[in-house]
């Protein structure tokens, strides 16, 4: 029976179009390679019992699933970054023409301005106060306008 060595070898010739978002991690087109290589070099007189080969299918299967499920998930925590943001952005609208007290996100210093536009940079909500790109966590106070 031909070596493990040979499949890989055999297995590492083809092309593969489908892989895994995760790294090393076999795709699609790498397990059906190793598993036709594994047929190929396979003994006639002795070939690969029924059993261990419904079970790397069931480990394929298996694969797959949990594949998708966690594409599913890295889709659910961006949605639900995205509507973080954007609950920040509707609450922090209010603030829009009010006058704030910040700590300058540069200097450190304590600054006042009105806020005149909000944004979200790097999925951070900042404020713009008088020119100046404050992040919402730098307010120290808010107040009406004098």
């Amino acid at each position: 029976m031909t070596g493990i060595a040979e499949l890989g070898a055999s297995a590492s010739t083809g092309s593969s179009t489908s892989k895994s978002p995760v790294g090393d991690l076999m795709g699609t087109d790498d397990f059906f390679t190793l598993l036709t290589a594994q047929l190929r070099a396979q003994d006639p007189l002795n070939p690969v019992d029924d059993a261990q080969f419904q079970s790397q299918l069931a480990q394929y299967s298996q694969l797959e699933a949990s594949t998708k499920t966690n594409d599913l998930l890295a889709t659910s925590v961006v949605l639900q970054e995205s509507l973080a943001a954007l609950q920040q952005m509707t609450q922090s609208a209010s603030l829009i023409g009010k006058a704030v007290d910040y700590v300058d996100p540069y200097t450190g210093a304590q600054a006042t301005g009105t806020v005149h536009a909000i944004r979200v940079v790097d999925g951070l909500v900042t404020l713009d106060v008088g020119g100046a790109a404050v992040p919402l966590p730098n307010l120290v106070s808010i107040r009406e306008q004098e």
